[in-house]
């Protein structure tokens, strides 16, 4: 296993690399770091180069001086294959990592090869309302808190991604190439009419749904879920 911090605007990204063979890109939810990934990171290094990092404004990673936005995150892990010098990988997006997904294939392409999203959402109303009122409330009182607090203005940044920065069209979702595995949690915060929707715009995708799993069912059901995404990515691809 091999750590870097890795360059990008204003800062630097934590990365990790372990095991040989393609390249696998591991993306993370909000609020949350690579560390969510232990199960995935010990089941597929085994077979695959796992790269995983701390988002920007996450982890180990450096916040920078603008404000977050999905595309800056975007142009973070484009900066990231540049480095390692790799061309294209496969991705797991889990949640916002799903999201940020999203954003690569459909603006970078030839960046994507295959992609599999985890309980991933392209517009702030995918979410169930529930979901939403709890984003939306944390938002407001992290607000007035950074007219105070350095530190709760950088969260209420982060908190943002999944309220005013997700920004992501039909037509991107249209865009996108690689053949995309989409699953779901029977009982997901995601609205499963959302879901259907991204699967329907995703000419290429494939969609599942984990039958008793919340949003966190790569945690939850981490065998099944590693064993249905290795057969995913083992698939000849045709594009």
């Amino acid at each position: 296993m091999k750590s870097i911090y890795i360059p990008v605007e204003a800062g630097y990204l934590f990365c990790k690399t372990i095991g040989e063979g393609k390249p696998l890109v591991l993306l993370h939810g909000s609020e949350e770091n690579h560390e969510i990934f232990e199960k995935q990171m010990a089941y597929f290094s085994s077979h695959y180069q796992v790269i995983v990092l701390d988002s920007r404004g996450h982890g180990r990673s450096d916040h920078g001086t603008g404000p977050l936005t999905f595309k800056q995150m975007t142009q973070d892990i484009v900066e990231v294959l540049n480095y390692l010098k790799i061309k294209s990988v496969s991705v797991i997006g889990f949640s916002d990592g799903g999201n940020l997904a999203l954003y690569l294939a459909s603006h970078y392409p030839e960046k994507v090869d295959k992609m599999i999203l985890i309980g991933a959402n392209f517009k702030a109303d995918g979410l169930k309302l529930s979901a939403w009122l709890q984003v939306k409330w944390q938002y407001s009182y992290l607000n007035g808190l950074g007219k105070i607090f350095p530190a709760s203005r950088r969260r209420k940044e982060v908190i943002d991604l999944m309220l005013h920065q997700l920004d992501l069209k039909e037509t991107d979702l249209k865009k996108i190439q690689a053949p995309t595995l989409i699953v779901a949690g029977e009982f997901d915060v995601i609205r499963r009419q959302h879901t259907n929707e991204m699967h329907r715009l995703i000419a290429t995708s494939q969609l599942v749904i984990v039958p008793k799993a919340t949003h966190f069912l790569m945690v939850e059901e981490y065998e099944l879920f590693n064993q249905l995404a290795d057969q995913f990515l083992q698939e000849p691809s045709i594009r």
